[in-house]
């Protein structure tokens, strides 16, 4: 982060009063964590879900800082100040003013991504293509929340000659406010799928959400979506520039497999390509194909975005690949909902060698439906044929006990934690060939697992 303002210009751009110091004294960075804190620093004191920075401003005193910016009404509580005070209404509020306004200083194309699943693979697969022809700059991890967006936005710099940022949503009205800050110029929408219900509700509420990007493209801008989807497939109607991807002959990009390779057909040049993707899966082949036409969107070429598809590096504990030596573990405990979690099951039958082995964990967030999809998820493992299933989490038992009723055939072994069963799974990494999927949401911290295991 190099700003490279003033506090004057600072405190026009968050609506702020300047409290204490002059004007014209330089402001490049801030910090956000006391702990952090360095001689010369300035601090944005913000309330967090754990902290509240607000509790530890006298702190900062003894190390050194040089400035605060800080509500309003902390003022009357403050005994001593620091050189430079700026004071606001809502410390958040400011954060994203400032991102707006810096994300202002940079005429480049921005591209968002938004969707149910897969926002972050193709995140990174743009990331790429975009990397081909220069610098760009884009969320690390997860950085795409209300918090999270602005730090990420605040990193470009004139040396970027793109940007593309992932949107994430928990709530109705999470991704207009996300978007007034982004302003992109392309955006793309992967899917809707039942996830963070319960903060949602329903999935119309879902579609609502992440379709508020919509009215936030610039006019030169284009939307791209995903038509084999059937809530998105809505958007054909949109009267602004737009461009579908899916496996349906509608679609603008058609999603094909050529082989092991995948093959995107792009309609509007009658022209195709063979990509031979690092990850697998026909929701990766979708996920490169969102990727493609957002690239197309913007001037580029069938041949480069080959080649930064070819070349893309997943995120971790997403689809990672690990093997012993006769067994491939599909490692994807990041998030899980649902949808993705039925994909992730169909890429390890169809990607893999038999025999199969599931590692499951809970499916968080889904509210009052969530006993509803777990039940589905056992259903599932039921119907398909596993060597050994393994289910950890107070929501799995739903599914595990639906396992049991439809006859699953495989060994299904459950526990609240995944302790308990954690040196069978040793044995199976060990001594077993075939394939295993290791799935869950990531507060059940199956990483762990793989930690254990390796």
């Amino acid at each position: 982060m190099n700003l490279n303002i003033d506090i004057k210009t600072l405190a026009t751009a968050i609506d702020g009063k300047i409290i204490k110091g002059s004007g014209d004294i330089p402001f490049n960075s801030f910090e956000t964590d006391t702990r952090k804190i360095k001689a010369g620093d300035f601090l944005l004191a913000l309330n967090g879900a754990q902290y509240n920075a607000h509790d530890f401003l006298e702190d900062t005193l003894s190390k050194g800082i040089k400035g605060w910016i800080i509500n309003e009404n902390e003022l009357p509580k403050l005994k001593n100040l620091p050189e430079c005070v700026i004071a606001v209404n809502d410390t958040l509020k400011a954060l994203q003013k400032l991102a707006s306004f810096h994300r202002n200083k940079f005429n480049i194309p921005l591209i968002t991504v938004t969707g149910s699943n897969g926002k972050t693979t193709v995140k990174q697969m743009l990331y790429s293509i975009l990397s081909q022809k220069g610098p760009a700059c884009a969320n690390k991890g997860n950085f795409n929340n209300q918090y999270g967006l602005p730090f990420s936005l605040l990193e470009l710099n004139e040396k970027h000659k793109y940007g593309v940022f992932e949107l994430g949503a928990s709530r109705k009205g999470d991704i207009e406010e996300l978007a007034l800050i982004a302003k992109p110029k392309t955006a793309v929408i992967t899917n809707i799928a039942p996830a963070h219900l319960k903060f949602f509700g329903d999935i119309e509420t879902i579609y609502k959400t992440k379709t508020e990007i919509v009215d936030h493209i610039s006019k030169d801008g284009c939307l791209i979506y995903n038509s084999d989807d059937v809530f998105l497939s809505r958007l054909e109607n949109h009267t602004g520039r737009k461009s579908s991807f899916g496996t349906n002959e509608k679609a603008d990009i058609i999603v094909e497999k050529a082989g092991e390779n995948l093959k995107l057909s792009v309609k509007e040049i009658n022209e195709s390509i063979i990509i031979k993707l690092p990850v697998s899966g026909l929701h990766n082949h979708m996920n490169a194909a969102a990727a493609a036409a957002a690239a197309l969107a913007n001037g580029f070429s069938l041949e480069t975005i080959k080649l930064g598809l070819e070349v893309f590096q997943p995120e971790p504990m997403r689809m990672q690949i690990f093997k012993s030596k006769d067994l491939t573990i599909v490692f994807d405990a990041y998030n899980a909902n649902p949808e993705s979690m039925k994909t992730a099951i169909n890429c390890l039958k169809s990607d893999y060698p038999s025999p199969y082995y599931l590692v499951l964990g809970d499916m968080k967030e889904l509210g009052k439906d969530s006993k509803k999809y777990h039940e589905q998820l056992g259903k599932l493992i039921a119907k398909n044929k596993f060597d050994s299933i393994f289910l950890a989490g107070p929501e799995m038992k739903n599914a595990y006990e639906t396992a049991l009723e439809h006859n699953a055939s495989a060994k299904i072994v459950y526990s609240k934690d995944y302790s308990s069963w954690l040196n069978e799974v040793k044995e199976i990494f060990k001594n077993k060939k075939g394939a295993m999927l290791i799935k869950a949401s990531r507060a059940m911290n199956f990483e762990k697992i793989i930690e254990d295991i390796k």
